[in-house]
């Protein structure tokens, strides 16, 4: 289906991939991946922050009924943190995604229910949902996209109901090309961001963005890079307006086996420290 606009949340994903896929700093990462044959997959994965001194991690399993179009997800995190998700795609409904969310913090008792829906069609996209939240009670959220010609407008509202005030006022405009798209957007008519994504081969991409608070008047600029190696590994570097670089670097050890590097060098004060380090190990079977 040609001219299917993304939802809300994944416009400029491009380019901010660039800049945040594969830095993992300052944070040493284990993830395991597996499926069974029945088609149960597990999701495991840690972390340690080296700043903050904290592990944590989280376990998720999915199972996937693809006749019916149903997907059952569960996870669970070092928290104690439950969730539980039930997604249905109607096989009669194409583009539409139906969802039922559940989550559970038993150590300070919250709870919350969503139900939400995504529905996607030529030149047009939508999500919304509505969550009962025992603290902040109920509160609704939506968002549409419209893509004409590669032009693209989208806004998103958010409203919390027993405060009856706005949680989400924002607005993004953008166009998207033959490898490129520019972006803008708006977060609660506050926080202004524009990213160029520019794709220019199979192996090279490269990213702008540039940021700006309207209370602060605090702008900012990085700039990025992606490559693809000829053996398949990843290099990517960023750079922005304080003079931090970012570094990483990505290879499949062996089938199944991915290990990631990355670095933050503070450019202004080599010789002071403050330089960060991520490792990230990522099995799949």
């Amino acid at each position: 289906m040609a001219d299917v606009p993304p939802v809300f949340a994944d416009l400029g994903k491009a380019a901010r991939d660039v800049f945040n896929k594969g830095f993992d700093y300052p944070k040493i990462k284990l993830s395991l991946k597996t499926k069974t044959e029945s088609g149960v997959e597990f999701d495991t994965n840690g972390s340690h922050d080296l700043d903050k001194g904290r592990t944590s991690g989280c376990m998720k399993t999915k199972l996937k009924f693809p006749e019916q179009g149903v997907t059952f997800t569960e996870s669970w995190s070092t928290g104690a943190d439950l969730n539980t998700e039930l997604t249905y795609e109607p096989s009669k409904v194409e583009g539409l995604q139906l969802s039922l969310e559940g989550s559970w913090s038993p150590n300070n008792g919250q709870r919350a229910v969503t139900f939400g829906t995504e529905y996607k069609r030529q030149y047009f996209s939508f999500d919304g949902n509505f969550t009962l939240q025992q603290v902040t009670g109920p509160a609704l959220q939506g968002a549409a996209v419209f893509l004409y010609k590669g032009w693209y407008a989208g806004y998103q509202a958010g409203y919390e109901i027993n405060s009856a005030k706005m949680t989400a006022n924002n607005i993004s405009l953008g166009y998207r090309g033959n490898g490129y798209t520019v972006h803008s957007s708006c977060t609660n008519l506050a926080d202004c961001m524009a990213s160029v994504h520019h794709k220019i081969s199979d192996k090279t991409e490269v990213g702008l963005m540039t940021t700006y608070n309207v209370q602060s008047s605090n702008p900012g600029l990085a700039v990025g890079t992606k490559t693809v190696l000829d053996g398949g590994a990843v290099v990517k570097a960023k750079v922005n307006q304080t003079g931090q670089i970012g570094l990483g670097y990505s290879e499949n050890l062996r089938d199944g086996v991915k290990l990631s590097l990355s670095s933050l060098i503070e450019a202004r004060n080599i010789s002071t420290g403050g330089h960060k380090l991520g490792v990230s190990i990522e099995f799949e079977s």
